[in-house]
C-alpha cells in the first residue's frame, strides 16, 4: 500500500460522509480529531474516494513501561532485549483511534488489515521514530481483529479482563521486530 493514498489531517478539512458503526470512532473523527491535532495529541491520516472517507486512523507517542505493566509481562518484555539495553520503559507508537467505513468493512479488499500492516511497515521506513512497539487500547469487540494482525495482549491480565468482557478496552501491542527481521 502506497502511503501517498494517505491524507494527512489539515485543520479546515471538511470530510466527506463517514460512519463506521461506532459513534464514539465517528465523533472523534468528525469532531474531536481537529483538536488533538492541534494540541499535539495525535495526527489523524484518511483515505477518501468519491462521496465516502473509507478509513481514518490517528497515531501518538506511546511507551511500554514496567510501572504500567505486570511483574511477568514486564520480565517478558526485558528478556526480548541485551542486559545492556534494559531500562524502565521502551518506546512505542499508539493507534489511538482506527476505523473502516462500515460499507468497506468485511470486503476482499480486508481494508483494516492493509492499513495495519502499512502502519508497521511505516513505522520501520527509515526508523522514523525510534519505536520498538505499536500499542492498541482495542474496543473489545476489535480484539480479534488485532490479534489477526498479530497484536497480543499486554500481559495476563488484559486477556483475563477480555475474556471476561471487563471494561470497555483491553491494551495490545505488536514486536515490530517481528517484521524487521524479514525485512
Amino acid at each position: 500500500m502506497d502511503f501517498d493514498i494517505f491524507t494527512r489531517l489539515t485543520e479546515n478539512h471538511i470530510f466527506r460522509q463517514f460512519d463506521c458503526g461506532d459513534d464514539d470512532l465517528n465523533s472523534f473523527l468528525l469532531i474531536d480529531s481537529f483538536d488533538y491535532q492541534k494540541q499535539l495529541l495525535s495526527v489523524t491520516y484518511f483515505i477518501e474516494k468519491q462521496d465516502k472517507t473509507i478509513l481514518f486512523f490517528s497515531l501518538s507517542n506511546d511507551k511500554i513501561t514496567a510501572i504500567e505493566t505486570t511483574n511477568g509481562f514486564w520480565r517478558k518484555i526485558k528478556s526480548i532485549f541485551p542486559h545492556s539495553k534494559h531500562r524502565k520503559d521502551y518506546p512505542a507508537v499508539k493507534i489511538g483511534r482506527f476505523a473502516v467505513h462500515k460499507d468497506f468493512q468485511n470486503t476482499s479488499n480486508h481494508w483494516g488489515s492493509l492499513v495495519i500492516d502499512y502502519i508497521k511497515h511505516w513505522m520501520l521506513e527509515n526508523n522514523k521514530t525510534g519505536c520498538r512497539f505499536i500499542t492498541v487500547d482495542a474496543y473489545l469487540s476489535a480484539v480479534p481483529f488485532y490479534q489477526k494482525n498479530g497484536f497480543e495482549f499486554m500481559g495476563n491480565e488484559e486477556r483475563i479482563r477480555y475474556e471476561k468482557s471487563k471494561g470497555d478496552t483491553v491494551a495490545m501491542y505488536y514486536d515490530l521486530m517481528n517484521i524487521a527481521k524479514l525485512s
